[in-house]
């Protein structure tokens, strides 16, 4: 029989931690030498041998060869972290050896295999942070449950003993090379909700380590003349005693240092107290101002905030507690009833035996007032709702019953968004599809509708993007192309829709589906090209849509008897599919429509007002200038646009043979010396040389087979003029689609 664990893959420490069957606590799982914590160091060996925890961080500070250690920061960076003895190895291969040896390690000492396991990773990780979290964890021969966020799991361990109903917690989380502040929020029955977080995963202790050895190289080279260049072996020796000396100045107000340096000899000299924190304030205060934004976008202030917590191993040092003590107005004192070290571990050994939370809907995208559009889609936007978590009237603190009562439901740090276009179609931005601190998982009701040609095999291309920044400033999380899409041509546009989601671990996931279809189709995620600079310029004149001036359209739709029924029908739905077309057309479009039979009726003029062009146009009724061909529509359509200055079209939709067809050739061609295009579409028993005859040749004339075909001969009429049948897609905020499964739900 397996057991089911939790692991605090750290960057310093790490640990794990299981639920001891009998009190349904959990508890941490030490090592085979007895260590409840293991250093995150590993060593190779000149013999092939790889050394992890105790020993390698020893060898690391005697200053041997072979030893590397902070790789967490650099997760999800596929370049070479470390090269020893001719390999070179990347962040997600050290993890992996380290998952490794903490996954066989806890087996040696449970005497079971681990089944399952849920692994912490900073709140603050990015998509491709977490997914090689995942990748190293299989690699570890781990079968990962979920990821759950670090300061989540740090309050989920502290509530067990100290709930309190509505108490909103402020969880620091300051480890060896992360910091995360997420916002708690404590209510009945055991659910906690993680409400906001922010942080910064290459900020932690050991940039307190780093700002404290310069001061101590700056004392070098201020009192031994020949250190005052480069020396990287004398940096080397101070920083691997850089720890230790903090850890001196955590309990003493002064630090004794003595350190062998070649060609000097024994150099001796001490640190004060206000010596180090005078040189590590900027850190303290950037951890701050995360802090203030973490209430302020919470709706809360200071005093409204129950406690702090502190959380990871640099949270020990005396400034920390200090600062927050002051920064929360003399307020709360931070509070330290869990061991900072191993509360994450211990709080995923209780998540790892929780039923994991269903997907939330999202039914709108948060967004400001106007339209924005993307090369690809249009957006609408609206207003998000200000947030406020004010506490109501706080509980008394309790034990809760089991660790497993807790129901915890956790948000993500970073927006997700896609790379769009403003609405003057000047620059591009970065379009938020989900806010940052939404709670996981959850995925985008509104899926996208983009409008595509019906004559080619197109694809979409997507940018997705994290964070709020303009794009280059965001982390674009990867190029995804939707593919897969058949055409009918009885169907124009077609209809792709997209859905986004943030997945339980936090992980992104595409998905695409063609009109009503249940199937999803085919997405590949391709490179991010090395030249992403456009993003950051003002879009090129020629990338923009070429002003093609003003459009004016007059349709004739042939009403005799043979069009009785649902050749009219067909007709009629394919001149309104043909106004929807032009909708985006780059310029002003005015549409008229003429019914033609024994006479010629107006039923339109010319509008911009595209709806009421096809509500008259659906109105059209057989017979209702006549049942035979005695007339023709030329003179009309060439008086209907008299005067205008722009592109001038006509669309003759004949069906069968007209009586007087000499004459409305004749008629024809005044239209064409007046810079009238006219263009014939003829169906049924329709003359083929007539149509030639009266079309002005800029875009061929057509004969159909049948009126339910007319659909597509519009689309090639809207591609050569400028609409969107022409190879282009377009989003459509006007239609709602259902969600439909999202991976891992």
């Amino acid at each position: 029989m397996g057991v089911k664990v939790g692991i605090d893959l750290g960057t310093t420490f790490s640990a794990v931690a299981v639920i001891n069957e009998k009190t349904g606590q959990p508890n941490i799982v030490p090592n085979t030498a007895g260590e409840r914590i293991t250093p995150s160091v590993i060593q190779f060996t000149e013999n092939g041998d790889i050394i992890v925890g105790t020993e390698a961080k020893d060898a690391y500070e005697f200053g041997e060869y072979g030893c590397t250690s902070v790789f967490k920061r650099c997760m999800g960076n596929d370049e070479p972290y470390c090269t020893f003895y001719g390999k070179s190895y990347s962040s997600e291969e050290l993890s992996a050896i380290l998952l490794r040896y903490l996954k066989e390690e806890a087996e040696a000492v449970l005497h079971q295999t681990i089944d399952e396991a849920v692994v912490t990773v900073p709140a603050y990780f990015y998509h491709k942070e977490r997914g090689a979290t995942l990748r190293a964890a299989k690699r570890a021969g781990l079968n990962v449950r979920q990821l759950i966020n670090e300061p989540t799991a740090a309050a989920m361990s502290y509530g067990v003993n100290h709930w309190r109903e509505n108490a909103n917690i402020l969880v620091y989380d300051l480890g060896g090379g992360t910091f995360d502040v997420t916002l708690v929020e404590m209510k009945k029955n055991g659910q906690m909700i993680s409400k906001q977080t922010k942080g910064n995963h290459i900020l932690g202790g050991k940039d307190w380590d780093s700002s404290l050895s310069s001061l101590i190289i700056n004392k070098i080279e201020s009192e031994i003349a020949y250190y005052k260049q480069d020396h990287p072996e004398i940096e080397s020796i101070v920083a691997q005693s850089a720890e230790s000396i903090k850890k001196q100045l955590t309990t003493k107000n002064t630090a004794q240092i003595s350190l062998y340096l070649p060609e000097y000899g024994t150099y001796k000299t001490e640190i004060s107290i206000d010596d180090f924190n005078s040189v590590t304030v900027d850190l303290l205060n950037e951890t701050g101002t995360l802090c203030r934004d973490v209430l302020q976008e919470a709706g809360l202030t200071w005093e409204n905030l129950t406690d702090i917590l502190l959380v990871g191993g640099s949270t020990r040092m005396r400034q920390v507690s200090d600062y927050l003590y002051k920064l929360s107005g003399n307020r709360h004192k931070p509070l330290t009833q869990v061991n900072p070290d191993e509360a994450v571990a211990l709080g995923a050994a209780i998540q790892v035996h929780l039923p994991l939370p269903k997907y939330i809907v999202l039914s709108s995208a948060p967004s400001d007032d106007k339209d924005l559009k993307t090369a690809n889609y249009q957006f609408r936007k609206t207003k998000a709702k200000p947030k406020s978590y004010l506490p109501g009237k706080i509980g008394k603190e309790t034990a809760l019953p089991s660790a497993l009562s807790i129901v915890q439901r956790d948000v993500v740090a970073h927006a997700m968004g896609v790379i769009a276009v403003n609405q003057e179609g000047t620059a591009y931005i970065n379009k938020t599809i989900v806010p940052a601190n939404q709670t996981i998982p959850v995925k985008y009701a509104e899926s996208f509708n983009y409008y595509t040609s019906s004559y080619e095999e197109n694809e979409v291309e997507i940018y997705v993007l994290q964070g709020e920044k303009p794009p280059l400033e965001s982390e674009i999380i990867g190029k995804y192309v939707v593919s897969g899409i058949t055409h009918n041509p009885n169907e124009n546009p077609t209809i792709i829709k997209i859905q986004y989601s943030y997945d339980i671990n936090g992980m992104i996931h595409v998905q695409a589906r063609q009109g009503n279809g249940k199937s999803d189709l085919p997405i590949r995620e391709e490179g991010i090209p090395d030249d992403m600079s456009k993003y950051g310029r003002p879009i090129d004149e020629s990338e923009k849509p070429k002003k093609l001036g003003d459009l004016y359209v007059v349709m004739a739709l042939d009403v005799s008897g043979s069009m009785s029924g649902k050749p009219l029908k067909n007709a009629s739905d394919a001149m309104c599919n043909f106004i929807d077309m032009l909708s985006d057309y780059p310029g002003k479009v005015e549409i008229g429509v003429l019914a033609v039979s024994d006479r010629t009726c107006c039923v339109q003029a010319l509008t911009t007002n595209m709806e009421k062009c096809k509500k008259e146009t659906q109105s059209i009724t057989c017979g209702l200038t006549g049942y035979c061909n005695a007339a023709d529509p030329f003179d009309e359509i060439k008086n209907m646009l008299h005067g205008k200055k722009g592109k001038k079209i006509g669309i003759v939709l004949a069906d069968g043979v007209w009586e007087n067809q000499y004459d409305a050739v004749l008629r024809a061609k005044k239209c064409h010396k007046s810079e009238i295009d006219i263009i014939g579409i003829g169906f049924g028993s329709a003359d083929e040389q007539f149509l030639k005859d009266i079309s002005s040749g800029d875009i061929d004339s057509m004969m159909v087979a049948r009126s339910g075909e007319l659909t597509k001969s519009f689309g090639k009429i809207a591609q050569e003029i400028g609409g969107s049948g022409k190879k282009h897609s377009r989003f459509d905020t006007k239609q709602k689609t259902e969600t439909w499964q999202a991976p891992g739900e």
